[in-house]
């Protein structure tokens, strides 16, 4: 019987960034020892700025709730607006599986709290009472935000309890990253006094506070000690390494699994509680600890240089298909280029579902994908076991994937999975779901960045079939015009324009050379008076009647048109000169109006006076020439009938 692991589902905004997977790797480790496996759930956005962002994220949380899940944990930290917050834990109360909040507090969530401000000061108790630094400087996050006056107040009690009073002078605040706090550390040192430490509220200031001493001739810890806080990858190969703190990640998991083996054997378990968990010291070189030892440097700039490459081509296979999708139209146009572009990591399970909406847009002129119109799925690519099997499956959103459960047994080879949403700004799409093995932290990133460009290939795909669609339809539009601008809009023969234009395409046709062209100009009899006696109707009639007489007359070889008023012309080819009287093609007009029935019941009769010319095509004949003297033949005949019938 297989072996089925269960799933923790794990939800938060860049999932990928250090810290968030530095917590991630240890739940991961403690999921293979004891029969789990993580889903990771990638929100796009960290904070909301309008409705359908929040309605993108609410189909992440509805994916989550089609899961049976044992735990969720909320890495609540990562999220930073109010109404998202609200809806995770109306979510997490929908769920039966006991949820965690990590360093964020969620009402119906068990609480996991960090220790921040303990973990801070250590970190300031062990510069001052281990090194015996006196002049000790604090470069702080964002003013008034929470985490940053918590690590100042840590820091003021320190010296308090060490008898040194605080200087506001030795207070700066570099905003948690870089440039802020080179600006924070130049302003250190433009007073004049050089302190014997800078303790920072995160590494990442911490990295740049080192940067802007060595610019200065001045050498860490020797001249200053520098110390951070987080504890991220970056700080250890740094030049010195940094002694920092890092969240006890290994205490906060294991607290976790305590957990849920307390409500596998049916113990009470108090979710109101908050369970706080302390900062670990990781003293290094930039305190002056540790000795210069480069062998964990070295191992990280290996790493490192590997991601790099990895990154490179990720980015240009990436590059790739987007290239690609400018010419696409049809997503099973995509499964190909896939396949090319995802060799390098041919190891991972990739499943990509979009809705059925969009999948069928194409065949559909008038779909909409600006909304979810139901929750029916296609599987667009699925690539399992170093193989492309997608069968582009329908499927409903509630079963996540097609034979989900197989992935999650113990020998699919599968060590984690991330799942995030296909979406632009203005629509979504679907969701990709990434397997791994041996998943590290530029495995995450790379997922993310997949999902990114895949995002924008099907965008483009749905944008090449709606611009397909237009220009097909402006290409009937097109004909139609160009149709209705060469035609008579009452008896939909030629007009002048028409007839021209088919005229010199005959007469200048290589096949046509040496063969006869006759020309006709034929004038309609007595209109005027059809219309005075019986009204402009029956002169219309009449008009028609004549017109589909003529066009009778030339359907087989030949064009006609209606030059204006009763005026008609009508141009023939054939291998022999002909030789047509007025009275023969009056005849055959005739032999059509015979077999119009309405036109029996008119109370009167319709001719034409008809004058014709023959001439042989060739390329110097003169056009013009030879449709005057018909119509010269035209008048006569129509003279010669008067004489007649006066």
């Amino acid at each position: 019987m297989a072996d089925y692991r269960k799933v923790i589902a794990v939800c938060g905004v860049w999932l990928y960034e250090e810290k968030e997977y530095s917590f991630i790797t240890e739940l991961n480790r403690l999921c293979k020892e004891k029969g789990y496996v993580v889903m990771a759930f990638n929100f796009s956005l960290d904070t909301l700025d309008a409705d359908e962002d929040l309605f993108r994220e609410r189909k992440l949380m509805d994916l989550m709730l089609h899961l049976d899940c044992a735990a969720v944990i909320v890495m609540g930290e990562t999220i930073k607006n109010e109404m998202m917050l609200d809806l995770i834990k109306k979510t997490v109360r929908q769920m039966k599986a006991p949820a965690f909040s990590l360093e964020c507090h969620l009402d119906g969530c068990i609480n996991i709290a960090m220790k921040f401000g303990l973990g801070f000061k250590n970190m300031v108790r062990h510069v001052i009472t281990h090194h015996g630094c006196r002049k000790v400087n604090m470069m702080a996050g964002v003013r008034g935000d929470e985490f940053s006056e918590d690590r100042i107040k840590a820091y003021k009690e320190v010296l308090e309890e060490n008898g040194i009073p605080f200087e506001e002078k030795r207070l700066k605040y570099g905003d948690f990253w870089d440039i802020p706090a080179r600006a924070a550390t130049e302003e250190f040192l433009s007073e004049g006094e050089l302190p014997d430490a800078i303790v920072c509220a995160n590494d990442a200031m911490a990295i740049a506070c080192c940067k802007v001493l060595r610019e200065h001739g001045y050498k860490v810890p020797k001249d200053v000690i520098v110390t951070g806080f987080d504890g991220i990858a970056s700080g250890k190969v740094n030049y010195p390494p940094l002694s920092t703190v890092e969240p006890d990640n290994e205490t906060a998991v294991s607290y976790v699994f305590e957990i849920l083996e307390k409500i596998e054997k049916g113990e009470e378990v108090d979710t109101a509680s908050t369970r706080f968990v302390d900062y670990r010291m990781r003293e290094n070189q930039s305190c002056g600890c540790v000795k210069n030892d480069d062998k964990e440097s070295i191992e990280m700039m290996e790493g490192l240089a590997m991601s790099l490459n990895d990154r490179k081509w990720h980015m240009f296979a990436m590059n790739k298909l987007l290239l690609f999708s400018n010419e696409m139209k049809d997503f099973c146009d995509m499964n190909k280029v896939l396949e090319e572009c995802l060799e390098l990591w041919s190891q991972n399970l990739y499943f990509v579902s979009v809705y059925e909406q969009f999948f069928r847009g194409g065949q559909n002129e008038g779909y909409n994908f600006d909304y979810i119109s139901d929750d029916s799925c296609v599987t667009m690519f699925r690539h399992e076991n170093s193989a492309d099997v997608t069968q582009y499956t329908p499927f409903k959103e509630q079963e996540l994937m097609p034979n989900i459960k197989e992935i999650f047994r113990t020998d699919s080879g599968y060590d984690m999975f991330m799942i995030r949403l296909l979406h632009t700004q203005s629509a979504l799409y679907g969701y990709l779901i990434e397997g791994f093995k041996n998943v590290d932290e530029r495995c995450m990133r790379r997922c993310e960045e997949f999902g990114l460009f895949l995002s924008t290939t099907v965008n483009a795909i749905l944008k090449n079939q709606k611009l397909y669609r237009l220009n097909e339809k402006l290409k009937r539009i097109n004909r139609e015009m160009e149709r209705v601008s060469v035609l008579d809009y009452l008896t939909e023969l030629y007009n002048r324009r028409g007839f021209y234009d088919e005229l010199y395409k005959i007469v200048h046709a290589e096949d046509n050379q040496g063969k006869y062209l006759t020309f006709f100009s034929i004038d309609m009899d007595g209109l005027k008076i059809i219309n005075d006696t019986y009204g402009h109707n029956e002169g219309d009639f009449a008009l028609k009647a004549l017109a589909a007489a003529i066009r009778n007359f030339a359907i087989r070889n030949g064009i006609c048109a209606r030059y204006g008023g009763d005026e008609f012309v009508c141009a023939i080819v054939t291998e022999q000169e002909t030789s047509f009287t007025p009275d023969i093609i009056r005849q055959r007009f005739e032999a059509t109006f015979v077999k119009n029935k309405e036109l029996q019941t008119k109370p009167f009769t319709i001719s034409a006076s008809i004058g014709c010319r023959c001439r042989l095509i060739q390329n110097m004949m003169n056009l013009d020439e030879m449709m005057k003297q018909a119509d010269e033949d035209m008048y006569k005949d129509k003279l010669s009938r008067r004489k007649n019938r006066d």
